[in-house]
């Protein structure tokens, strides 16, 4: 199932395509129809525009540009270093060369370099080319010499053109002057000049870097001779063996010693350190022994002990005691215990017993003895080794001491014999280096000016006349009022064209019969009951325009009636040539009834109601009740009324008649009305009710007017 969100409405999308493009048709095609009825003004504009590009030509001194062109490479030929790993250069970086070497172009110093060399202060050939008249006197506090120096430097950086052709590396440098000689030779000079000064600018940098390097290897060399220093006091502080120098010097005399010289000190303290640990390795076995035998013999009997056993005094003793001990018994089988030999016995028994007892606790003795030795011999051993491994770790912070004042020494001693290499290297070249800048091309003598370019010249004049003169028709378009067709009309206030009327003379009845038979047709019941007629500003021809078309109105057989509402400058009693003495405004006021005030004008079927004394104020006269009291009542009598109504601009009364009369009829002046009076006329009378049925223009200029169905005028 299809969401209504998805719909898409094909119908709409397709109208509004139309609707646009009807709209562009309609502003291609009014553009188009404005610039071909300006089309005088165009043409006329680019008339002017193109006489004025002739006349530029014509008094243009012809200017002469010589080019010369030098190229700028990345490291200049021959440069010290160039075969070396450099940082490589990106886009960035060389634009910001090339538009460093423009400004220096472009620089005061590089202009005042070119005056100097070509001699142009004090040349009058220089300003007879660049049609400027030398300065013969100071201003201010500047002398002669000093103005003149300002005006060939300005001069000079005013006509010089520098340009890079694409991205290249090459730097066109181009000069223009009256004289194609002197444009070669400044030409050249900028060139020769940019050369010498990016020489200049290398030599001095050069000279700038040596300085810097020279100043760097003396920090170097006291560098290094301070760390030789302190080297040689900690060596002599420290006892070492080793004088400063470098790590080989140290490394053949360690070898020296290590075949038949006396060790150093680091090697003895590790030899005594290897036998004092087989030392106490010795000592720990001896004291695990002695320490079982001293066990042994404190927790078992004496007799068991191997030291008993294997002892020959101790052997002989107990044998004795066994001998003894089977005295005993044999004579206790005899003999009592109370018996003198019996207790003879006994008593020997207890002696070797005693004696036995003594010689095994002279042992136990003994290996006890043996063991505090052993423990004592191990604690020597080990307290020599803590000894020994002191030494060792002061003897060792000494070689790590050592070797830090030793690279320091070695890493001073490269840096320096870096730097002084790179010194040679650059004093070696001193002289001999390229410059960055290169001449590529020299400046020839230009055999033909650059300027005035005609062909240039007359395209630029042509443009800017279309151009002025587009922007002429389009103000005149957009900012001119003025009528002068039924195209105009129907393009400033949207209104037909009745029809027009020629200047000069007075024109007849039949230039107004036409106009007559369209008033027939203006509303769906035939002839509008009541007309007025109008005009934007004074002096369009209003009054007289009225006049004709009731003569007119009147011989098509129609009952007309003519009301000089203009109650500030009423005419129509003059046209027809009569002087009443009452009129409308006596009619407004009461003091007249309506048929003493109209009169008979002369006219076969055409009446006046003529304007009378004329009021201080008209405008309360026309809003009152009596106004529309009167147009009620002449409507029943006459076929058509005509009323003449003050200008729209300025006043109100030709607003407020408007909204009473059934339809407005607008006088408009040929070429009149410049500056949006009449759009103003119009909208004033349209907000008021009005309803316009069209216009007719007066006084029309130039060929007679030509009526065309598709305007339908």
């Amino acid at each position: 199932m299809a969401r209504p969100g998805l719909l898409i409405d094909d119908s709409g999308a397709s109208t509004s395509m139309e609707g646009r493009a009807a709209r562009f048709a309609a502003a291609a095609s009014g553009a188009w129809t404005a610039v071909r009825r300006h089309r005088i003004i165009l043409f006329v504009t680019m008339a002017l525009c193109v006489l004025a590009g002739v006349v530029f030509i014509l008094l243009s001194t012809p200017d002469y540009r010589a080019t010369a062109s030098v190229e700028v490479e990345d490291v200049p030929a021959g440069a010290a270093g160039a075969a070396a790993a450099q940082r490589q250069a990106t886009p960035s970086d060389n634009e910001a060369l090339m538009q460093t070497e423009l400004e220096v172009l472009r620089s005061r110093a590089l202009a005042e370099d070119v005056a100097r060399e070509l001699a142009l202060i004090g040349s009058r050939t220089f300003f007879d080319g660049m049609n400027v008249r030398r300065p013969e006197q100071g201003t201010g506090a500047l002398s002669q010499r000093q103005v003149e120096t300002e005006t060939v430097v300005g001069l000079l950086r005013d006509n010089l053109h520098v340009e890079l052709p694409g991205k290249s590396r090459v730097i066109r440098i181009s000069f223009t002057s009256a004289d194609p000689v002197l444009s070669a030779r400044v030409a050249n000079s900028y060139a020769d000049s940019l050369i010498r000064a990016d020489l200049k600018r290398g030599f001095e940098s050069g000279v700038q870097a040596r300085r810097f390097l020279l100043g760097e290897l003396d920090g170097a060399r006291k560098d290094l001779e301070r760390a030789e220093r302190d080297l040689a006091v900690y060596a002599a502080n420290a006892g070492a063996m080793a004088l400063p120098g470098s790590r080989e010097a140290g490394s053949k005399e360690a070898g020296s010693k290590e075949d038949g010289g006396d060790p150093s000190p680091e090697g003895t303290i590790a030899t005594r350190l290897a036998q004092l640990n087989a030392f106490r390795a010795q000592a720990t076995a001896d004291r695990i022994a002695a320490q079982k035998r001293w066990e042994s013999a404190r927790m078992s009997s004496v007799e068991t002990l191997p030291e008993v056993l294997n002892n020959g005094a101790m052997q002989q003793i107990m044998t004795e005691r066994a001998q003894a001990r089977a005295q005993v018994v044999q004579e206790r089988q005899f003999r009592k215990d109370a018996h003198p030999e019996m207790r003879e016995a006994r008593a020997r028994l207890a002696a070797l017993d005693d004696q036995a007892e003594g010689m095994a606790n002279t042992i136990r003795a003994s290996l006890k003895e043996q063991f505090d030795v052993a423990v004592h011999g191990e604690k020597q051993i080990q307290s020599e080794i803590a000894k020994v491994e002191r030494q060792a770790r002061a003897e060792r912070g000494r070689g790590v001491q050592m070797s830090i004042l030793e690279r320091q020494v070695d890493t001073y001693r490269l840096l320096h014999d870096s730097l002084l290499q790179r010194y040679r290297d650059m004093a070696s070249q001193a002289g001999f280096q390229a410059g960055r800048i290169q001449p590529l091309d020299r400046a020839a003598v230009p055999s033909r000016p650059s300027s005035p370019n005609i062909g240039v010249t007359m395209l630029f004049a042509s443009l800017g006349g279309l151009i002025l003169g587009l922007m002429a028709v389009a103000g005149r378009h957009i900012f001119d009022d003025a009528v002068t067709s039924a195209d105009t009309l129907a393009e400033r206030v949207n209104l037909p064209l009745l029809g027009a009327v020629p200047a000069g003379e007075k024109p007849g009845a039949e230039i107004f019969a036409p106009m007559a038979s369209s008033l027939l047709l203006g509303s769906a019941a035939g002839l509008p009951r009541s007309i007025l007629v109008t005009s934007a500003q004074e002096g369009e021809g209003k009054s007289s325009t009225l006049h004709a078309l009731a003569r007119a109105l009147a011989k098509l057989d129609k009952r007309v009636l003519v009301i000089d509402a203009d109650m500030r400058r009423p005419k129509q009693h003059s046209l027809f040539g009569i002087s009443p003495a009452r009129g409308i405004s006596e009619l407004m006021t009461g003091q007249a009834r309506m048929d003493d005030v109209i009169v008979d004008s002369g006219v076969p079927g055409v009446a006046l109601l003529p304007c009378g004394a004329i009021p201080p104020n008209p405008a309360e006269l026309l809003v009152t009740p009596a106004m529309d009291s009167l147009l009620a009542t002449v409507r029943e009598r006459y076929d058509t009324v005509l009323i003449d109504a003050p200008p729209i601009l300025g006043l109100s009364d030709a607003c407020l008649l408007a909204s009473k009369a059934q339809v407005t009829l607008l006088v408009v002046e040929w070429g009149r009305n410049h500056h949006g009076g009449l759009r103003v006329a119009v909208d004033r009378l349209r907000r008021a009710g009005g309803a316009i049925i069209g216009a007719i223009l007066t006084k029309q200029e130039g060929r007679a007017f030509e009526y065309d169905y598709h305007r339908g005028g």
